[in-house]
């Protein structure tokens, strides 16, 4: 009998020590949100002392990853082993490992492998999901800076605690070296991840979901600080004039070089342009011997976000028109407008406007009928925005008539055509603007694509290729753009990346630039094209080189064509003009797209030539443009509102090499 109770006694204190195991290695669920709609989930799983499991995934328009992510921590606390498995943004697959030996740590995935020597570093994988960000961010709070593999270090740079409501207590650590910018993660008491919330997509733990906006707005305010002391610290302020002595003008009006010119500038505006240099008391002076002064660029399909103001200053970018944004756009524009905040000034704020359902875009105002999508555009005028953007779900019966409320506005109306619509349809019913050339692509392959999807783009890449551009059905096209006036906005380099690029080579828009980002930021750029077989490869570059052939034919009928990114912001405009001379169209003429025509399409009068009175927004380019567009990239100092910024300080401040 003694054997019986000593043996339910063991059984009672292994499941009572089970139940405590459990406990403490609990599943942790989290919610993906952009905006207030869910997109998605993220689940955290302990499953012993040392291994992890996670699970993510969310629907973007019907792109979004899942990935299931595996994680095995040696005892320093970095990672032993990884594996994840799924699919990228773009639906293809993903299979990522990593080990650490005992003389090697060995990696491998669809865009890298390598190895190097072990030792005590921490691996960030290419696809790893918020858990594994976690994990080393619990190793930064207890060592403060951690090598990573393949290269570079990561360091905690502050923490601040804070309690929401009366009982909630959090962290939120900012640490460097991964991105252009500080990273920002929320933890809970016990240090594991609660929240990652930004005007984009938000991760936080389910049941919080109330508070992400909350959260939010604190972290701006701490990246606002790091912004208003930058801003000071990189902002050259001439005492006196500013004076650019022996340099070669851009005549953006006539698409010729005045050589050897000395430009002056007083305050904010362009004083004069003359032969003669002149010395001022006070002065700020710029030896321009051998460089080109160009206009300030345009980039006229961005998504802008305050991060993205350094990287626009220093690749010469002053003026941008934001095509889709969270709500906050108003204040972005006047913090760099005043300065306080470094970036460009947002000249155009467009409305976006999307039909509810499962491919609905993932900010702005998402609409359930007509008169929503009417009272969305009352929303927009009544906040100062001066075009609305109409994206892929929206019912093409509804176009004719919002585009009369847009016009009586006296706004533009532009975006993506509705699916199954096509542009043509879209232009007669009172479209002002198309964004991007995949949308002219498929004016020619018929109105039952369900454009919502991603078939918008690899229907593009098998079927492009092949539209006749002498047809009379094409040239009809052409001549309805033109009768019309309707302004392209191309992006056509976002396509070269999506229809050229091979597993382990590098995006071709940016592969030039690379070796100068940020190790985390350059991994990215690898593998990023749409899913393809082997036999549609050639296909889809060949329809990319097609699209090319489109923007030319474009530029020959006179339509006019404003340059945007969509991408990487300040390397992503100069790949687009490259791309354009690429195309055939003259260099000349290429800049003064992305600089007065651009201006005349913004409605800004005061921009976009040099000229005097006109407002002081330049470039000095080391080379000549006119003679080889990839020196486009050499931009050494930004000028806007006669304000100066050195442009190797600019990419310093974000982890960019110079050019030089």
């Amino acid at each position: 009998m003694k054997y019986i109770l000593l043996g339910l006694l063991i059984s009672l204190l292994l499941s009572c020590n089970k139940k405590e195991s459990t406990s403490t290695f609990e599943t942790l669920q989290y919610t993906l949100l952009f905006g207030d709609n869910k997109a998605g989930f993220f689940t955290s799983s302990q499953t012993s002392d040392d291994t992890y499991q996670f699970v993510y995934e969310y629907n973007d328009r019907g792109r979004g990853p899942h990935l299931e992510e595996s994680i095995r921590l040696n005892e320093e606390g970095v990672i032993q082993s990884l594996e994840i498995q799924g699919h990228n943004y773009l639906k293809d697959t993903v299979t990522e490992i990593f080990s650490l030996g005992s003389e090697k740590a060995k990696w491998k995935s669809a865009s890298e492998s390598g190895e190097a020597k072990s030792q005590n570093a921490f691996y960030l994988g290419i696809n790893s999901t918020p858990g594994c960000w976690n994990l080393l961010v619990k190793k930064l709070l207890e060592s403060k800076s951690i090598d990573l593999y393949p290269s570079g270090t990561a360091k905690l740079s502050s923490i601040n605690e804070y309690t929401i409501g009366d009982t909630l207590k959090l962290k939120l650590v900012e640490f460097v070296g991964i991105e252009f910018e500080p990273n920002y993660v929320w933890l809970d008491y016990e240090n594991r991840f609660f929240a990652s919330p930004s005007s984009w997509l938000t991760t936080i733990k389910q049941g919080y979901e109330s508070i992400g906006q909350h959260l939010y707005e604190i972290q701006t305010n701490k990246q606002k600080e790091n912004y208003r002391n930058l801003a000071t610290e990189l902002t050259i302020i001439p005492q006196g004039k500013l004076i650019i002595k022996n340099v070669n003008v851009f005549d953006s009006e006539n698409g010729s070089l005045l050589t050897n010119k000395t430009v002056t500038v007083k305050g904010k505006y362009i004083e004069s342009i003359t032969d003669q240099a002149k010395a001022e008391e006070n002065s700020l002076v710029i030896d321009g011997t051998g460089k080109t002064l160009l206009p300030g660029l345009f980039d006229m399909h961005g998504h802008l976000s305050r991060s993205d103001g350094i990287l626009n200053l220093a690749g010469g970018v002053t003026s941008v028109r934001d095509m889709a944004n969270s709500f906050e756009l108003p204040t972005i524009r006047d913090e760099f407008n005043a300065n306080t905040v470094l970036g460009p000034r947002i000249l155009i704020m467009s409305g976006f406007i999307d039909q509810a359902g499962p491919y609905a875009g993932p900010v702005g105002k998402i609409i359930n009928s007509l008169s929503e999508g009417l009272e969305a555009i009352d929303f927009y005028h009544d906040r100062g925005y001066q075009q609305i953007k109409l994206y892929s779900s929206i019912d093409p019966s509804w176009v004719k008539p919002m585009a009369k409320r847009v016009h009586e506005y006296g706004m533009r109306l532009s975006g993506h055509i509705p699916a199954y619509m096509i542009a043509e349809q879209a232009i007669n019913d009172g479209y002002d603007e198309i964004q991007h050339v995949n949308m002219l692509a498929l004016n020619f392959l018929g109105d039952t694509i369900d454009t919502r999807t991603p078939l918008r783009f690899s229907m593009v890449g098998k079927y492009a290729h092949s539209i006749d551009l002498e047809s009379e059905n094409f040239q009809s096209f052409l001549r309805l753009l033109k009768e019309k006036d309707i302004v392209i906005d191309p992006t056509v380099s976002i396509f070269e990346g999506m229809l050229t690029s091979k597993p382990r080579e590098p995006d071709p828009s940016f592969d030039t630039i690379l070796d100068r980002l940020p190790i985390q930021v350059k991994r990215g750029f690898y593998s990023v094209g749409l899913p393809m077989t082997a036999d549609e490869a050639p296909v889809f570059q060949q329809s990319y080189l097609h699209l090319l052939k489109i923007v030319k034919a474009l530029f020959d009928a006179g339509i006019r064509i404003v340059p945007g990114t969509d991408s990487m912001v300040g390397f992503g405009l100069h790949e687009e003009l490259e791309n354009y001379a690429k195309a055939g169209i003259p260099n000349a003429e290429v800049l003064k797209i992305a600089t007065l025509n651009s201006a005349k399409v913004a409605q800004a009068d005061n921009l976009g030539v040099i000229k005097e009175g006109y407002l002081a927004d330049m470039i000095l380019i080391d080379g000549n443009p006119l003679e080889d567009m990839s020196d486009i990239r050499r931009v050494e100092t930004t000028i806007k509102d006669g304000k100066v910024y050195d442009c190797k300080t600019l990419y310093a401040t974000v982890g960019v090499a110079h050019f030089k």
